[in-house]
């Protein structure tokens, strides 16, 4: 029996193809804009040298992007996935289609200890009921998991996309400036790899800074966000320091935000290749003070675990139980 997992992102695809006691069988990962549509991308895939031949007997697909019963479309690119054509034009016997982090959720349960990094604790007497999970990177996805008999169930959600809201007066004059720019500003207008770029734009006028040559160079030759995070870390560059001290900032407000919304007495746990790529701006940054940052609700805050996931594949560990699951 073959299960495979698929971790499609707005930058990258991850494959992963397991037989029966978790044998890995082949692991690919491709860039999403080498392609012009996710099946080129699959059928690279099965061109794999040990995937030739094979049957899959039922495949996971986590498109980051909503997903309607058998169609999915994925939001930072112009791909649209049927399961009628993958069923039609692969070796797949069933085929399951789920939000990208309707996957992590489910990861979250394979996880080992060393996995997280937890930046708060939050009250231990409390009963789990219900997680949450959220992550920047190309986008920014959440989900919530409500704790059932038979297990956690995850319900995706597009929570990402909900209305900016500025926490000072300077993220206030950030929104006026998008608002004019773009009309509608939601959270992931920031809160990615392009929003990280806004917020360093935005700040070179805000606080009438000099960039440094080198680092607009790096932007302009490769990664744009890499670079400022490069710049932030390794050189200690005073306008890419200032635009990752606003990203967090902004990241911890709708993190609590999110934890508002669902009451995570079970954890929230925060996944995207931002956040695992830049661990110590969660401990050094107002990341947690934004979080807490509620008003009236400043106690209850402090009462939710939070956790960083370090763990660069969660996504497709869940695709791969949910693969698993449809196997039955």
């Amino acid at each position: 029996m073959a299960s495979l997992a698929v971790d499609l992102g707005g930058t990258k695809i991850l494959f992963q193809l397991l037989l029966e006691q978790d044998e890995i069988v082949a692991e690919l990962e491709l860039a999403s804009e080498q392609f012009d549509s996710f099946y080129d991308a699959l059928a690279i895939f099965f061109e794999h040298e040990k995937v030739q031949g094979l049957e899959v007997d039922s495949a996971c697909i986590a498109v980051a992007g909503p997903v309607s019963n058998t169609q999915a479309q994925v939001t930072n690119l112009p791909w649209q996935i049927e399961t009628k054509v993958l069923l039609e034009q692969f070796p797949i016997a069933k085929v399951h289609l789920c939000n990208d982090f309707e996957a992590v959720g489910y990861g979250v349960e394979t996880l080992a200890e060393t996995d997280v990094l937890t930046l708060q604790q939050g009250s231990s007497d409390l009963p789990l009921q219900v997680r949450a999970v959220i992550g920047a990177g190309t986008g920014l996805g959440q989900a919530i998991l409500a704790q059932t008999p038979s297990g956690w169930q995850v319900m995706p959600t597009e929570g990402g996309h909900v209305d900016f809201a500025p926490a000072n007066a300077r993220q206030a004059l950030l929104l006026e400036r998008l608002t004019e720019r773009f009309g509608h500003v939601s959270y992931e207008r920031l809160l990615s790899g392009a929003g990280l770029v806004i917020i360093y734009e935005f700040l070179r006028g805000y606080l009438q800074k000099d960039e440094t040559p080198e680092l607009r160079q790096a932007m302009i030759d490769g990664d744009a966000a890499a670079a400022i995070s490069q710049y932030a870390n390794q050189y200690q560059d005073e306008l890419a320091v200032e635009a990752m001290q606003l990203f967090f900032e902004i990241y911890g407000a709708q993190v609590g935000n999110l934890a508002l919304s669902c009451l995570p007495y079970g954890g929230v746990y925060i996944a995207g290749g931002i956040g695992a790529k830049n661990l110590d701006w969660f401990q050094n940054s107002e990341f947690l003070a934004a979080f807490n940052r509620k008003g009236k609700m400043a106690s209850l805050m402090s009462r939710f675990p939070v956790h960083v996931i370090k763990h660069p594949q969660v996504g497709l560990q869940g695709a791969q139980f949910l693969a698993k699951q449809f196997l039955v």
